[in-house]
């Protein structure tokens, strides 16, 4: 299976939480903040949070490594989007 051709195995494992977002302008002054939350996972019978499926090969491990990259890459950006929302609002 080509590089390009094979299916995105992990999304939306994170999510911006974000509880200031209905903030308005006279509501009580708050320093804007962000959190990092799991969107999806999987758990085990002991309570372990299971943010891939099972890897078994090296290549299934540098995917879903590459993949957690790329979502956090992309978090990164929304979540400095968010706080500088947030940030405008108090001024």
């Amino acid at each position: 299976m080509s590089e390009s051709s094979k299916p995105e195995v992990f999304m939306h494992r994170l999510r911006l939480f974000s509880p200031l977002r209905k903030w308005k302008k006279n509501d009580y002054p708050l320093s804007p903040y962000v959190h990092i939350s799991i969107g999806t996972y999987g758990e085990t019978k002991e309570g372990d949070i299971l943010l891939s499926p099972q890897l078994m090969t090296a290549i299934e491990i540098d995917e879903a490594v590459n993949s957690m990259k790329k979502e956090l890459e992309e978090f990164r950006t929304k979540a400095k989007k968010e706080l500088q929302t947030l940030k405008s609002k108090i001024k």
